[in-house]
């Protein structure tokens, strides 16, 4: 039964229809509950002005629908207009029909109309939402472009939202802060937060409004730096109500966006929670688009370019003067190997950011495969080559201290300039090949035509290696033990031997250790090598009752390696002092190594400092680890030739390191005598201990009468 009766009004029972009544003036006659239910008045604002509820950028609209209404009566005009309220999108769609007298002269208006806000939102929605995805694959934006646009579009679709901001988990594993409206950007970048903190009191996958409580729980949980810069710079204190919500790529979260309002906790209502959602969903479609560029064309775990995208970067820019240098640093991989995947890949993002840094806005930077590539710009020669490579060094190791002091950036290059003819992709070849052909860490190798047929014969060479070394344990094809007498050289007896390692490979030949140990390292055969050197000179030491010398790799001194040592002298019951280890300056530098050395002498064995004076004699390192000789490189009886002159400098030098070794309570080894003057000048000049041809060349094998014969000497 229709409702109906004394004091029945037909204008009150409308369901959610809005009516109003205004005088020729504007001012308020009549409005009925559901006005005042959508403006939130508690009674009709009867004489007020209409047009004070109307946004002052529609103002000229309604009032011109106002004068086209009364200057038509009984003619419906429609107008839609927004209210100077709070809430920015409050939006009404209204029916102005002039209301007349007898005379049909019009005397107010009558306004009906319903509440379009929602509608009105989610069109903005859509608008913003299609303008962010367009956007992003027309213009292929990067995954900080992308957030820095999506913030805007949800401060356009939330607009009671007063600031916001976005962050982006970076190769490093840590969410960084891309951009900012209403903050301090700058300051917001040096905040890094973990995938487990962003506002992790809720692990939200969906978005979801946070409090003033929540906020403050969360920064008391961070560090005092963070927690200052987000209460400082980022007003976290003042935030009364935080809008979140993550972007999620793979099944986890990739971005966070951020919306905050100052003075509500109430502010954010149950759409904009669904818009924010739906633009994460958007961004989360252009973020995966992007991930799938970027792992094309970047190494996944350190952000950096690989090299593909290298090779177009030479295809693109124009023939120039510069330079392509390539870099392998065999600390980074020792450091895998010591600590792991993660030790590795941090130190590995620290140099990138450092190296990074320090080049100009113009060079370029990749890396793939252990290898770091910097193309540099306006480079026409190798002195700009080394000048830059030798800061670059600096920075890094610096940037290393704190955290890995044993590592140094003491890496093999191989470059190549640009030259006229020279082919874009030519310049790569050459810096490869340049690298391969470079046997030593700090060297810089240039790239020249006789590298390609060197790299065909060590392509060869390595070849042959691998095919030797595949079946270890098992004895290597064409490897074999020579050994090397060391002698007292006043008793003329044997002190002890140094095993060498030589291959004679059937169709190469005798290959020298200078050109295969290098590939044998390279190849990662020197741990398995070296245990099966260790495992013969054991054997015949204790055959021969005769000390033996073992040169060790740097590559073998792993924590495990004392006691595979000791596995070794067990099974042929040799004592620790009848096995010496020789390591070179280059090893004994090298910090990672120290432990390993300390443990093979506090368990007996001798360690020798072989090529002393070849390299960059560290004395520190001589002090800090427990040696117990040292052995001059051939290089210093090279320089005294074959009668050597006892005032020359040449002498004087030998004279001083022999003084310095006594003063240092450790015995001197002297190599390469090669003539009878030689040796005469070392007797006269006091030194007891030496090897070379002159005493003995290398040998493969030795009668047990024959050592027991040089063992007892001779006047």
């Amino acid at each position: 039964m229709e409702k109906s009766g004394p004091g029945f009004n037909p204008l009150e029972a409308t369901c959610g229809l809005m009516v109003v009544c205004t005088d020729l003036e504007g001012r308020y006659t009549y409005a009925n509950q559901a006005y005042l239910a959508h403006t939130g008045l508690k009674a009709p604002p009867i004489g007020a002005l209409v047009l004070e509820h109307v946004a002052a950028e529609d103002l000229p609209r309604v009032m011109d629908t106002v004068r086209r209404a009364l200057e038509h009566p009984g003619q419906a005009f429609w107008v839609e207009f927004g209210r100077p309220l709070r809430r920015a999108w409050n939006r009404s769609r209204w029916e102005l029909v002039a209301v007349c007298d007898g005379s049909g002269n019009p005397v107010g208006l009558q306004w009906m109309g319903y509440d379009i806000s929602d509608v009105y939102r989610r069109e903005r929605f859509q608008e913003a939402s299609l303008g962010l995805l367009s956007a992003g694959l027309r213009e292929s934006l990067c995954a900080k472009e992308v957030l820095r646009r999506a913030l805007d579009a949800a401060l356009e679709v939330v607009p009671v939202a007063q600031a916001g901001s976005a962050t982006l988990l970076y190769p490093d594993g840590q969410f960084h802060f891309v951009a900012a409206r209403g903050y301090d950007l700058a300051a917001l970048e040096r905040v890094h937060l973990h995938p487990g903190e962003p506002l992790s009191l809720s692990r939200h996958i969906q978005a979801r409004v946070f409090t003033q409580a929540d906020i403050a729980a969360f920064n008391a949980r961070l560090d005092p730096e963070r927690r200052a810069l987000l209460e400082g710079p980022g007003r976290s204190r003042e935030i009364q109500a935080m809008l979140a919500t993550p972007v999620v790529v793979g099944g986890q979260p990739r971005a966070y966006l951020y919306l905050d309002h100052f003075q509500r906790p109430d502010a954010f209502d149950e759409l904009d929670l669904r818009h924010l959602e739906g633009l994460a969903y958007h961004v989360a479609w252009l973020l995966y688009g992007e991930e799938l560029r970027f792992g094309h064309y970047h190494h996944p775990e350190t952000g950096l370019a690989n090299l593909r995208s290298l090779r177009e970067w030479l295809l693109r820019l124009p023939p120039a003067h510069r330079a392509l240098v390539a870099l392998r640093c065999r600390s980074l991989e020792r450091l895998r190997r010591l600590e792991g995947e993660r030790a590795h890949l941090a130190a590995l993002q620290e140099v990138a950011r450092t190296i990074q840094a320090n080049l100009r806005s113009s060079d370029r930077l990749a890396w793939e495969e252990g290898t770091f590539w910097l193309l540099l710009e306006g480079v026409t020669g190798a002195g700009e080559v080394y000048a830059v490579l030798g800061r670059l060094r600096t920075e890094v190791e610096a940037a290393l201290a704190k955290r890995w002091p044993q590592l140094d950036f003491n890496t093999r290059a191989g470059a190549a300039l640009a030259g006229p003819g020279v082919l874009p992709l030519e310049l790569l070849c050459a810096a490869e090949l340049a690298l391969e052909q470079n046997p030593r860490p700090g060297r810089v190798y240039f790239f020249d035509p006789d590298l390609a047929r060197q790299t065909r014969e060590t392509d060869a060479l390595r070849g042959a290696l691998v095919r030797s070394l595949r079946h270890l344990p098992d004895p290597p094809e064409g490897f074999t033990l020579h050994y090397q007498p060391v002698f007292h050289l006043v008793e003329r007896r044997l002190r002890h031997l140094e095993a060498l390692l030589r291959w004679n490979h059937p169709g190469l030949g005798q290959v020298s250790p200078g050109r295969f140990l290098p590939l044998v390292e390279e190849e990662g055969w020197m741990s398995e090598l070296g245990d099966w050197v260790l495992g013969v000179a054991v054997e015949q030491a204790a055959r021969w009752g005769v000390a033996v010398a073992v040169n060790l790799a740097g590559g073998q001194l792993e924590p495990g390696f004392p006691d595979r040592v000791a596995g070794h002298l067990a099974r042929h019951q040799l004592p620790p002092g009848r096995l010496i280890f020789e390591v070179t300056e280059g090893v004994a530098l090298e910090e990672m190594g120290l432990e390993v050395l300390r443990t093979l002498a506090e368990r007996g064995h001798p360690l020798h400092l072989d090529d002393f004076g070849s390299g960059l004699s560290s004395l520190e390192r001589i002090v800090r680890l427990p040696f117990a000789a040292i052995k001059l490189g051939q290089g210093f009886m090279a320089s005294l030739g074959s009668l050597p002159e006892p005032h020359s400098p040449q002498a004087r030098l030998l004279h001083a390191l022999r003084g310095l070794a006594e003063g240092l309570g450790l015995e001197i080894i002297v190599e390469g005598i090669e003539t009878q003057g030689q040796l005469e000048f070392l007797l006269a000049e006091g030194f007891v201990l030496g090897q070379g041809y002159l005493l003995g060349r290398p040998r493969a094998h030795y009668a047990e009468a024959e050592l027991r014969w040089l063992c007892r000497g001779s006047p």
